[in-house]
């Protein structure tokens, strides 16, 4: 019936079309000589037209979604239940509505005994006054940082006509991008700002600048922390004992998400004197601030600072801190030590522009 109905309005709007048309060749004359168009006036969309011949289930879904939800969320390499309740109750609420629904590479969930589907029945709760099911479902592991919303299809099994759900999988891992001030870099006293911000120092300031830079297409959903170690700061320290960017047991992309750098299990340190390695490099090119003085994240922690004498005797907004003038910067294309401290012990050796006004990128991490 509603097939025949669709028809009959689709045949009314082109005979519509077709009489405007028809009175368009009257001879009639506008007052500025021209003939007047009044089928032009009107245009009819295609996609309404063939909104007609694309019917829908009859009795359509909607997802229950949890507070603050616009679609249905799950976690990567976790599981979640979601439920369905039916739009418009049957007249007769003894009627069964069922749907099958279809997994994907990247939407998992029990399937029925041999088929490539998940049938769920609806029936009437006359407590509730509704119809709601629902089932598990799991979000696969992907080889990125970033989150995904991808297709959950469901066919109503009376009808065969279909709806589309959008499912979002949140990521486990966690992306590192590199904020470079559109290419030009940060100066050493890009803490300045501190001096006049309550007292802040590095820590803030550094991460203030990742999380006003996020760029498109890694995850805007998490915090960022700058890689940089402070350890004489009027506010807050960082080190790999104190605030630290990383977590163990999680990895870690670059490169827009896509490339793994690091997977930590146990610590959340790199132990480059003894030839641990990032997979990937942060970038391809620059250099970063880090403050670290040592190629082994577990020692040699900074203590003095290097920029202060630009702002006060004791260093307080000092942008980064070093126990020494040199070893106190990263190197993007590096996945061996320089990649945190280029030392000028390495080989070949490496001079270490140590002014404050030399200008250097930021390593950001999700959090």
């Amino acid at each position: 019936m509603k097939g025949s109905k669709s028809i009959k309005t689709v045949f009314i709007l082109l005979c519509l079309s077709l009489t405007l048309s028809a009175c368009n060749n009257a001879e009639t004359t506008a007052l500025d000589g021209s003939k007047p168009s009044v089928a032009g006036a009107i245009i009819i969309d295609p996609q309404i037209l063939l909104s007609f011949f694309t019917p829908s289930p009859l009795y359509p879904l909607d997802p229950l979604l949890n507070e603050g939800e616009t679609v249905i969320t799950v976690e990567e390499n976790d599981e979640a239940d979601i439920s369905f309740k039916v739009r418009a109750n049957p007249s007769d609420t003894g009627t069964i509505v069922s749907y099958r629904f279809y997994p994907t590479d990247q939407i998992t969930f029990v399937t029925d005994n041999g088929q490539n589907y998940l049938t769920i029945d609806f029936v009437y709760n006359p407590q509730t006054e509704t119809y709601v099911n629902g089932f598990n479902i799991n979000g696969a592991e992907d080889n990125n940082c970033v989150n995904n919303t991808y297709d959950l299809v469901a066919i109503e099994v009376e009808s065969g006509n279909s709806q589309t759900f959008k499912v979002k999988v949140g990521d486990a891992d966690k992306c590192i991008f590199i904020a470079t001030n559109n290419g030009a870099g940060y100066a050493g006293n890009f803490a300045k700002k501190g001096i006049d911000n309550d007292g802040l120092g590095a820590v803030e300031v550094a991460d203030a600048i990742c999380n006003a830079n996020i760029p498109t297409g890694i995850n805007k959903d998490v915090t960022y922390k700058a890689m940089i170690a402070a350890t004489n700061s009027p506010a807050s320290i960082r080190y790999p004992g104190s605030n630290w960017v990383f977590s163990s047991f999680t990895s870690y992309y670059s490169q827009s998400g896509l490339k793994l750098a690091k997977t930590f299990t146990s610590g959340t340190t790199i132990g480059f004197a003894n030839a641990e390695t990032w997979t990937n490099s942060l970038g391809t090119s620059g250099k970063i601030w880090t403050g670290f003085s040592s190629i082994d994240w577990g020692i040699d922690t900074p203590s003095a600072t290097q920029c202060a004498g630009i702002y006060n005797a004791q260093g307080a907004q000092a942008s980064w801190y070093s126990s020494s003038a040199t070893g106190t910067q990263g190197v993007l294309s590096a996945v061996n030590g320089q990649s945190i401290a280029e030392m000028t012990t390495t080989d070949p050796a490496t001079v270490i522009e140590t002014i404050c006004s030399a200008k250097r990128y930021i390593a950001c991490v999700g959090q």
